[in-house]
């Protein structure tokens, strides 16, 4: 969550001024490297359902985080800009899931993820920036 949380903040710096995509490409870098620390298997013979809903809250962190990511360093104008840094705010909850899906809590994690939608709808009618 912490190393989230400075990705978002790397990206924030720069939300009014746009014009540098280092800090969107290093959020977009470090986003993929937390993805890939949520899906990998923390044993070497889990599988089955417990491994599936963190791959698939994993997943859903990356698509929630990547692409607002991706389109601030394709144009790193301040408006994709600020949109990075509200996709960022709002991938804390796929994350916060994913966390709770890996450390072994299925039900906290599905709960947490059901908060997802709400979190999007209230995103398009406060500036959460």
């Amino acid at each position: 969550l912490g190393s989230h949380t400075l990705t978002v903040t790397t990206v924030s710096r720069r939300e009014t001024q746009g014009g540098s995509v280092l800090g969107p490409l290093a959020a977009l870098a470090g986003s993929a490297a937390l993805t890939r620390l949520l899906t990998r298997r923390p044993g070497p013979d889990e599988t089955g359902p417990g491994a599936a809903l963190r791959t698939a809250l994993g997943a859903g962190y990356a698509a929630t985080v990547a692409r607002p990511y991706l389109h601030a360093v394709l144009n790193p104008s301040p408006p994709l800009t600020q949109r990075a840094v509200g996709g960022g705010i709002r991938a804390t909850i796929p994350l916060q899931a994913a966390l709770s899906a890996r450390s072994g809590a299925p039900v906290t994690a599905l709960t947490v993820a059901a908060l997802v939608p709400l979190g999007r709808i209230h995103a398009r009618k406060v500036n959460i920036t």
